[in-house]
């Protein structure tokens, strides 16, 4: 079952009707799951707003819900304090949410464990999936390495930092369909009052399509988010695996043609590389946001300080171009690549060092004073 909402009322109404529709209300114990990714200043549309996790809470506690789990994990875990498990809970204003004594908060880098194996990819899931009924609340967004970030792919933060990572130096679409054989949500909510556009899930743009939607079937739901932002859900290439894994199946055309004229907005796609100032190009590929976020903490750095900064652009107009280059799939786009690219972390290691003229940084992810000393010597 799928339902779309029109953002036309308050979002307690939207919820009160999800609350209903999906039967949540015979649950006594639920589990959400949002999408708490960004780091601070959060764009718009980047993470799950509070207000419509609150709206949930307090629904499901008016209904006699006897207990409620907000989970997350830190970021990726990669040094940086600002990210850890309490300071997402601030950033993000779920902290808020602990005025109900109902609601309690798990950090999941910390949780008890079940081990999983799925043709051979073994990973740990929350034990909470087994106790308490799972709602996955995520935003709607465009994503550079998987196309999308919907349903599917929001699951991926009920893993460990370890299985995250290798996940993306592996076959992270292959591996989020496993994911989602492993893993089943009571409900999908994806909240599309404001997503997020191009070169999310980070890097996009604020986008209203004022849409809500709802569906027990992951690959269902995000198939037809795809479709009404104007992608092709066979291009991401994780929803495809999905159907390929029999984790559900996509919305049926007679469904889709209801739904298309009512609640269609086209969002512009992410795009394989991005450009920072005018000789300079990142290329993600398909990093993490280990090394994503360390090359914009390494980049800030740079544009605090004054004299770096006028040491760096002279660089780059120097080079005349500089390509920077993030993730496994280095290889992919190799002949549009300068002379003299910089490659970032351990998954472009390999063909970092079949290219003449290239520096390579080394880590999963490198420290930042490496990489700005990459950027400026």
């Amino acid at each position: 079952m799928i339902r779309v909402y029109k953002n036309n009322s308050s979002i307690k109404f939207i919820i009160e009707n999800i609350y209903e529709d999906f039967a949540i209300r015979k649950q006594k114990n639920i589990f959400i799951k949002p999408n708490l990714g960004g780091r601070y200043p959060i764009i718009e549309g980047e993470n799950t707003a509070s207000d419509i996790v609150g709206a949930l809470c307090e629904i499901c506690i008016e209904g006699g819900c006897e207990e409620i789990v907000l989970g997350h994990g830190a970021l990726l875990n990669f040094g940086n304090n600002r990210y850890d498990f309490k300071t997402l809970l601030k950033h993000s204003q779920m902290i808020k949410l602990e005025k109900y004594k109902k609601v309690k908060f798990l950090d999941l880098d910390n949780s008890n464990r079940v081990k999983i194996n799925i043709k051979g990819f073994e990973m740990s899931l929350p034990e909470i999936l087994t106790s308490h009924a799972y709602v996955n609340l995520c935003c709607l967004k465009t994503h550079m390495e998987t196309t999308v970030s919907l349903a599917i792919k929001n699951q991926m933060g009920l893993l460990l930092a370890k299985d995250r990572m290798l996940m993306h130096r592996t076959d992270l679409s292959r591996y989020l369909a496993y994911l989602g054989m492993a893993a089943k949500p009571f409900v999908n909510i994806i909240d599309g009052r404001i997503g997020m556009e191009g070169n999310g899930p980070h890097h996009g743009k604020p986008k209203r399509a004022d849409i809500v939607m709802a569906g027990n079937n992951m690959v269902e739901i995000d198939s037809l988010a795809c479709l009404l932002i104007g992608i092709d859900y066979n291009s991401a290439t994780h929803i495809k695996n999905a159907i390929e894994e029999k984790v559900g199946s996509p919305v049926k055309n007679e469904d889709f043609d209801n739904i298309f004229k009512k609640f269609s907005t086209k969002f512009e796609q992410p795009s394989v590389a991005f450009e920072k100032y005018r000789f300079l190009t990142v290329w993600p590929n398909s990093a993490c946001s280990g090394c994503i976020f360390s090359l914009s903490d390494s980049h800030k750095k740079i544009k605090r300080n004054p004299i770096k900064l006028l040491k760096f652009i002279k660089k780059l107009i120097k080079a005349n171009r500089i390509d920077i280059v993030l993730g496994k799939d280095a290889e992919r786009y190799a002949s549009k690549y300068s002379d003299e690219a910089i490659f970032i972390g351990n998954c472009t290691k390999d063909f970092a060092g079949a290219k003449k003229g290239s520096v390579f940084v080394p880590g999963c992810p490198p420290e930042i004073e490496n990489i700005m000393r990459a950027l400026l010597e």
